[in-house]
């Protein structure tokens, strides 16, 4: 399941046209990841991400022909960034400096696409039912990816032992619940680490990081 298969322009489309077409379709995908990340699936609307990008609900609908089309790339574009990153991370030399690498370029991911990062985590809390029967899951091979490099990083003796899932999930949960419960900490608690997202997504992934390494 690509991006690439909503509406891909043709080969025979004019050079200016296709162009012009590939940047529509990245400020509606941009428009409904925020959207979307805002509001969820369901109190998203279209009429309010085609508006925004100026093209009319029937010029998002061709470029998306619905809006679980448009759901579908927004979340496969988010899958291949954080692959992309996982790539990566992979040309480090050592299984250490793999996985250090790989959590580098999560935070990276995080700090950089705060509406992705929020959007993936209401993905998991709102479609419970929806990811159980979809027949693929755009982030099989980011997870994969991940517990792979940890598994080597734990035969290499750098990393807590224990199954591969539960560490990613540790660190994932704490970094993206560090992302979202931020505001809300700092009206509970007002401490120079909530006062700035970086600085504080920084706190929470190196406290994550170190439970998960052997630094």
């Amino acid at each position: 399941m690509g991006a690439h298969e909503d509406s891909a322009p043709s080969a025979t489309v004019p050079p200016l046209a296709r162009s012009r077409g590939l940047a529509t379709r990245a400020r509606l995908l941009d428009e409904a990841e925020r959207r979307f990340a805002e509001f969820g699936f369901h109190g998203a609307s279209l009429t309010d991400i085609a508006s925004e990008c100026g093209v009319g609900n029937a010029g998002l609908l061709h470029h998306f022909p619905s809006k679980s089309r448009l759901y579908r790339a927004v979340l496969q574009r988010l899958a291949d960034d954080l692959e992309a990153r996982l790539v990566r991370a992979a040309a480090a030399r050592t299984p250490k400096a793999r996985l250090q690498a790989a959590l580098r370029q999560h935070l990276g991911y995080v700090l950089e696409r705060p509406a992705g990062a929020r959007l993936l985590l209401r993905e998991l809390l709102d479609n419970v039912d929806r990811l159980e029967r979809a027949k693929t899951l755009p982030l099989a091979d980011f997870t994969a990816g991940m517990c792979k490099l940890i598994e080597e990083a734990q035969a290499a003796r750098v990393a807590a032992k224990g199954p591969a899932i539960v560490q990613l999930c540790q660190y994932l949960g704490a970094v993206h619940y560090g992302h979202v419960v931020r505001p809300t900490f700092l009206r509970l608690k007002d401490e120079a680490v909530l006062r700035d997202d970086e600085v504080w997504l920084k706190a929470v992934a190196a406290a994550a990081a170190k439970s998960l390494l052997r630094v």
